[in-house]
């Protein structure tokens, strides 16, 4: 067989149309002819095989398969053909045939032992990380723009991207043993991992990082669109928006370069700094500020919280119960009986009486002072409101007004008032499409406020229905808060990041954007002073409502944090997490 005729056997191959006959030929020249197997390699080399061969695990399983003891002069009998389910792509991606089957196995045997430098240039070298860890949907992007589905376990190698789904979180382990934990809508890449290099770079969204010692000719760099952080053993996060980059440190030190300019500023322990795009100010390291002290951990609490108005109860919903706790020594003190989801908590003025609504269309009203000391599981009185499942709610805080939208609700927002004795009635319909929702009780009247799909957002008068004022954002806000005056309504949009707008001047100003760490919950201070929002990434984060400049940072410990509540006098914070886990937290002076 001339070289002509053998190279265009092996280009029908690459290209999938040799005839069965072709196939029969080829697969004979292989077996027996060192020369053909050279030049099946060069071609192999030249129109990248191996992206088209390794369909599902995008080339990295090759590598594994290393284990696998397949001679170049052995006999491909059936037992010689490896089991794992790396090989069984290659069969899917020939045409069917025992021939070509034992083909394309007795070459990826002879892949495998080629010469260490060929090996290396098709599956990328060692790995750079592993995948320790993962909630949710975690997706791999080689540097073919192959994805795939990430597992526990998965290795990275240099030039792959890791995508971490909305709802999800991923922990990576470097090879050096630096752990990485991914918050959720975050990208981060391998960008460059050789004997000269280890560059990260976070793309979007957020990381938490504990390095391990760090070698000072071969440091971990991790870059974004606005800086460049040298790592020099420590533990920090680090935030990348399309306007921003920040960092803040926990322990050691890193350095933090602006890319637009080059400027660079050592961060220290209980520090932060900030890049912009446009930079308008010098880069500077600033203290990080959390003055809050874990008091209390509630086990097994529930998902919603809400303090009593004299801060000395706190009361905890989880899929089916009620249940009340002392704040000062996390005792629980009394459980209602099995009943509903609830996901909205509030206490009356009195702090004798709770109302909870519930993920059936159902309003809880409990009476907490009823319940002798002995009786533990009281039965609560329950008013049926509407039928349906709950989508969306939220009550007033101080238990009064309730706004509550189930599946049975078509394009209307309805209204309720609990007045002292119990009784609930429907006050207002107000007209509007399905969205986000929050209510108040201003001194000037109950007010709502809903926001729908195309990201109009409105303030109504709750006991009138009249409109109060209307917004058009980018994107809906998913998560609302309105304050007790509601002079401020504050949002979360996943094109709006989180904004802050003053109700009687039309002044608006971004607090946090919206590709970094997501906002699950937000409470205002009962003075309305102060915005605290739940993240996705396991911090508590507060800021000042009048110049937007942040008042602390509360790390929690948790993976994320799902809700929260404030007590009325602002020294007492309760964070929840996955798994019903309840923190309770106490401001220092």
């Amino acid at each position: 067989m001339n070289e002509e005729r053998l190279q265009s056997l092996i280009e029908g191959l690459l290209d999938e149309r040799l005839s069965a006959s072709d196939q029969e030929e080829l697969a004979a020249r292989l077996r027996t002819s060192a020369e053909a197997r050279r030049l099946y390699w060069e071609l192999v080399e030249q129109d990248a095989l191996l992206q088209d061969v390794v369909c599902e695990s995008a080339g990295r399983d090759l590598a594994r398969m290393a284990a696998n003891d397949l001679s170049v002069g052995q006999p491909l009998g059936q037992a010689d053909i490896p089991t794992s389910k790396a090989a069984w792509p290659l069969g899917l991606w020939l045409p069917a045939g025992g021939i070509l089957l034992a083909l394309v196995f007795f070459l990826v045997g002879n892949f495998l032992q080629k010469p260490s430098s060929l090996r290396e240039s098709a599956t990328m070298g060692e790995p750079t990380a592993t995948l320790s860890s993962l909630m949710g949907e975690v997706w791999l992007t080689d540097a073919r723009q192959k994805s795939v589905k990430a597992a526990s376990a998965q290795s990275f190698y240099s030039g792959d991207r890791v995508h971490v789904g909305e709802v999800s979180a991923a922990e990576v382990t470097l090879a050096d043993g630096t752990r990485i934990v991914l918050s959720a809508d975050s990208v981060l890449q391998f960008q460059r991992f050789d004997e000269l290099d280890r560059t990260l770079r976070l793309e979007r969204g957020s990381m938490e990082v504990a390095a391990a010692p760090q070698s000072p000719d071969r440091p971990l760099v991790i870059t974004t669109e606005q800086a460049r952080l040298t790592v020099l053993g420590t533990e920090f996060r680090l935030y990348a928006s399309d306007s921003d980059s920040r960092v803040e440190l926990e322990e050691g030190k890193v350095q933090f370069e602006r890319q637009s300019d080059g400027q660079t500023v050592e961060v220290a322990a209980g520090q932060f700094a900030v890049a912009d795009a446009a930079p308008a100010k010098p880069l500077a390291a600033e203290p990080l500020v959390s003055d809050w002290r874990l008091r209390q951990t509630l086990q097994r609490a529930g998902a919603r919280v809400a303090f009593s108005h004299d801060g000395a109860k706190i009361a905890t919903a989880d899929a089916d119960r009620i249940k009340l706790w002392n704040v000062a020594t996390g005792e629980l003190q009394q459980m209602a009986a099995k009943m509903t989801r609830f996901d909205c908590l509030a206490f009356a003025p009195s702090n004798e009486t709770l109302v909870a609504i519930g993920d059936s269309g159902k309003v809880l009203y409990w009476p907490l002072g009823a319940a002798s000391p002995q009786d533990r599981e009281p039965q609560p009185r329950e008013l049926k409101t509407t039928t349906g499942n709950l989508r969306r709610c939220a009550v007033s805080s101080d238990g009064r007004w309730f706004a509550q939208t189930t599946d049975a609700d078509v394009g209307h927002l309805p209204i309720w008032q609990v007045d002292d004795a119990g009784e609930i009635s429907l006050v207002r319909s107000i007209p509007m499409k399905m969205g986000s929702v929050a209510i108040a009780a201003t001194s000037q009247g109950p007010r709502a406020v809903a926001s729908n799909l195309n990201g109009t957002t409105v303030i109504w008068d709750a006991e009138t229905g009249s409109e109060l004022a209307r917004y058009r954002f980018r994107s809906e806000l998913h998560v609302l808060a309105l304050s007790d005056d509601g002079r401020q309504l504050c949002g979360y949009g996943n094109a709006t990041g989180l904004l802050i707008l003053d109700t009687e001047s039309g002044e608006q100003r971004t607090l946090w954007p919206s590709d970094s760490a997501r906002v699950n919950c937000l409470r205002f201070s009962r003075d309305g002073r102060e915005l605290i929002a739940a993240m996705a990434d396991g911090l508590v984060r507060g800021w000042s409502t009048g110049t937007g400049e942040a008042t602390f940072v509360l790390p929690t410990g948790d993976a994320r944090v799902i809700s929260l509540a404030v007590s009325n006098d602002g020294r007492s914070l309760a964070t929840v997490a996955d798994k019903g886990l309840v923190k309770l937290w106490q401001r220092e002076e």
